[in-house]
């Protein structure tokens, strides 16, 4: 079974994802040989290493081969050799100039006003990598669920500059009201004239558990347009236009990890609903770690019901119930900001991620759903007056304290922040695999006083606001089992490792939060306060990460829960 799950993991969420800032492809992984030659120049003895933003300026010279991992790099000077980039993008400054070589890994090139004496590689993928235990060296570390290939199908054609292709690909997450998604159709990125690109995405989607409702089909449509000045530091401007299934509370579990759950056990961690509209965001990067955003999107939300999509165990067994929302044509204006300072963005060991979205939503025209009572949240007015307020925020920071030992830890949290109740789209809960695994799904709901058949085995998430934080120690185990029935033969090294396995981390782990209503009744929490400590869910744990496939085994501190098992696909966060 462990075969089949790790064969198939890249069939979902992973072979083309639209991210809200940008209309690209997800990355391909980095191909195994120049894996190879860019570690080996950067762990050659000749070679300077150097970590983290680095600027030669204008004047000054660097005699000798130089690699710098986790840029970015400015080159206004002199380089008298061969200038390798791992993980951060190149710009030249007016008069720089490289001699040798540049190769470019997991990043992109400015090579305005620079000069370069020998040949140019950039590879956007970024070299999967950790530090060695011991010195200064690094070595090759491939993510698990980035050995295999993805399902997809795709034709290319076009220049360096400019590309267009058709594709075919799996676009979602497997779940129980669309199945599994597939997106087909054009992609187009063109360079208009230096550093200004016009991206578009033009995809259908096939809902492959067939009919959702009466008012929707089993097809829809994202249609994206971007245009984008700049690499380094990029601004520009998005419009959309969707018709998709939309997750309700996607802040747990990675989405392959829920697709997963559904199309093995028929478990779906999310919940969904329709919708349908229009978005325009400008953006802007300012530097390399920071990030903002603003958006206006006029969207249609309605509910949808659980169809009954095949899944590989449990398949007799009836999905959870999909609970009805707060229908209604909802107007947003969303700001967002993060900052990325991690060293590397799939096994980070050192710096920051933080991300928050603040969102202000109105409707002229809403559906409160008429069986949450008032113990759960004030009337919603239908005068068309309907407004309300949602803050949420994602905080994290990796540090490594030994040659083999990090400390993760993160806060995430948020909810309502002011105007009118929240529609039950837009609610949240606490408890399950990610991020508290050692309670049941969805421990704290809010849902206890809503008895209205339309919800029943349902779950709901239905609190206002949520707030868990989460530590781990990692220690890394060197393994380096290999095994190559060839072994002996004369052969290319990327060809040797015909099945490897490599150290693993032991992860100890705890968690705490709280999910709860606002309000000054019985059951509820003050909106200038937090719920009181005694009542907070606490779990401890002990697993294994190899790659980022997980097994945890998590246990309730204050509640009376037996011991949970866990398997992940991702890393915890």
């Amino acid at each position: 079974m462990l075969a089949l799950l790790l064969a198939l993991t890249t069939f979902q969420d992973t072979t083309i994802v639209i991210h809200p800032d940008s209309a690209a492809l997800e990355a391909r992984a980095l191909p195994r040989v120049v894996s190879e030659e860019v570690i080996r120049f950067y762990n050659d003895p000749g070679s300077t290493r150097l970590v983290g933003r680095t600027r030669l300026p204008h004047g000054n010279e660097w005699r000798g081969n130089v690699a710098v991992r986790n840029g970015p790099v400015f080159v206004g000077g002199r380089i008298q050799g061969t200038l390798v980039v791992i993980n951060g993008d190149l710009a030249f400054e007016a008069g720089g100039t490289v001699t040798g070589d540049v190769i470019v890994v997991g990043g992109i090139v400015d090579s305005t006003g620079g000069t370069i004496g020998g040949e140019l590689r950039q590879y956007r993928e970024p070299l999967l990598y950790r530090p060695q235990s011991e010195g200064d060296q690094i070595e090759y570390a491939p993510n698990l669920r980035r050995r295999l290939p993805s399902a997809s199908a795709r034709v290319s054609w076009g220049s360096a500059d400019s590309r267009s292709s058709l594709t075919i690909a799996t676009g979602g997450t497997f779940n129980r009201v669309e199945g599994l998604p597939i997106v087909f159709g054009p992609l187009f990125d063109w360079k208009l004239q230096q550093n200004f690109r016009l991206r578009i995405d033009a995809l259908g989607v096939f809902r492959s558990a067939g009919d959702l409702s009466d008012k929707r089909s089993d097809l829809g449509y994202m249609f994206r347009s971007e245009l984008r000045s700049g690499e380094v530091r990029p601004v520009g401007v998005t419009v959309r236009a969707f018709d998709v299934v939309s997750p309700v509370e996607d802040w747990g579990l990675h989405s392959n990890e829920v697709g997963w759950s559904s199309f093995l056990f028929a478990r779906d961690y999310r919940d969904y609903y329709l919708n349908k509209g229009w978005g325009a965001r400008v953006f802007a990067q300012p530097e390399r770690p920071i990030s903002l955003g603003l958006e206006v999107r006029h969207e249609w939300h309605t509910s949808v019901a659980v169809q009954d999509p095949w899944t590989i165990f449990r398949n007799s067994d009836p999905w959870r119930a999909n609970p009805p929302i707060d229908e209604g044509h909802y107007t947003t204006v969303a700001a967002t900001a993060s900052l990325d300072t991690r060293n590397d963005t799939e096994d980070p060991t050192a710096g920051w991620l933080v991300r928050a979205t603040f969102e202000n939503s109105r409707s002229s025209d809403v559906v409160p759903h008429a069986g949450v009572p008032p113990t759960v949240r004030d009337p919603i007015p239908t005068d068309g007056s309907y407004y309300f307020n949602r803050m949420f925020l994602d905080a994290r920071h990796y540090a490594r304290i030994s040659p083999s030992g990090r400390i993760h830890v993160r806060m995430v949290g948020g909810g309502w922040m002011g105007g009118d109740p929240l529609p039950l789209q837009k609610r949240l809960s606490l408890g399950g695999p990610e991020p508290m695994p050692g309670e049941p799904f969805r421990a704290a709901a809010c849902s206890g006083d809503i008895v209205d058949p339309a919800f029943a085995g349902s779950k709901l998430a239905a609190c206002d606001r949520v707030l868990a934080f989460q530590t781990e120690y990692r220690g890394h185990l060197k393994l380096n089992w290999s095994y190559n029935p060839n072994s002996g033969r004369d052969e290319p090294r990327e060809e040797r490792s015909f099945f490897w396995l490599e150290g693993l981390d032991v992860v100890v782990f705890a968690n705490a939060g709280q999910a709860w209503l606002v309000g000054n009744g019985p059951g509820q929490v003050p909106a200038g306060q937090l719920p009181t400590l005694a009542s907070w869910l606490v779990d401890v744990g002990l697993g294994a990460d190899w790659s980022g496939f997980g097994v945890y085994i998590a246990k309730a501190v204050t509640t009376g829960e037996k011991l949970r098992f866990t398997v992940r696909l991702d890393h915890r966060f």
